[in-house]
């Protein structure tokens, strides 16, 4: 089961694709429940691509839900799948949750799920990713060539400084996470996932604004001179969601 969770103000939404089901069920809960507080006012599961829900994962949904109420948030499943349909429907589940389908469904995921919202994305057991790695923030190639980090020793001090990153931005401690990845741009100025990311990371607090526009003008200046169409268009995406309206 792959988990990846969003947030923007004080809306939520959690991705879950795969199974949930008992063995998964530990892992799920963990992820989730800590993040539903007080400052939370809108929970969305999004059940499109779950294939299968057992009796145990139908139990976290409801402790979400409870836990939901206890913090005065609302819990919504979003475009749930056929076979979740089914065992809700079978289950009598479905009266206690509010649903959303079709256009509703969509516009939430649409708002919610983007690379400047993410919190984390957690690979299902087994998988070859790292936490976050193709979902906005990026992780360091595991075998950098010569021309992206000079020397082994700065590889691996890069490798390190990413590492602690990602650690801090479990935790959501975006000024330590913001530290670490300048350390990275100390070793190499023009090493592009440290820029990406901070860039990302910038955005998540509303004083740092100016910073993160002059962090994605750097990656689309960078991104231009070396001809990398990806992350010039993720700089002119960001750098168009920053300018005001």
């Amino acid at each position: 089961m792959d988990i990846r969770i969003f947030q923007k103000a004080d809306r939520m939404l959690v991705q879950l694709r795969g199974r949930v089901v008992l063995d998964e069920c530990d892992r799920l809960k963990a992820a989730v429940v800590p993040r539903i507080t007080s400052e939370v006012s809108q929970v969305n599961l999004d059940l499109s691509r779950v294939d299968f829900i057992d009796s145990a994962g139908l139990g976290v949904l409801v402790g979400m839900k409870v836990s939901s109420n206890k913090n005065r948030a609302a819990l919504t499943l979003v475009s749930p799948s056929k076979g979740v349909s089914d065992i809700l429907l079978v289950s009598k589940l479905d009266s206690i949750f509010e649903i959303k389908t079709g256009k509703e469904a969509e516009a939430v995921v649409e708002d919610l799920a983007n690379e400047a919202n993410l919190l984390s994305g957690e690979p299902a057991a087994g998988s070859p990713a790292s936490p976050g790695a193709g979902q906005g923030f990026q992780s360091p190639p595991s075998s950098a060539s010569a021309a992206t980090v000079s020397g082994g020793n700065s590889r691996e001090q890069i490798e390190r400084l990413c590492n602690s990153a990602r650690e801090h931005l479990k935790m959501r401690d975006y000024d330590s996470a913001a530290e670490c990845y300048q350390k990275v741009l100390e070793v190499d100025a023009e090493y592009l996932p440290a820029l990406n990311n901070l860039g990302i990371i910038y955005e998540k607090k509303p004083e740092w604004r100016d910073r993160a526009l002059k962090q994605w003008e750097r990656v689309r200046d960078l991104s231009e001179q070396r001809g990398d169409q990806k992350h010039l268009e993720r700089a002119q995406k960001h750098l168009a969601a920053l300018q005001p309206s």
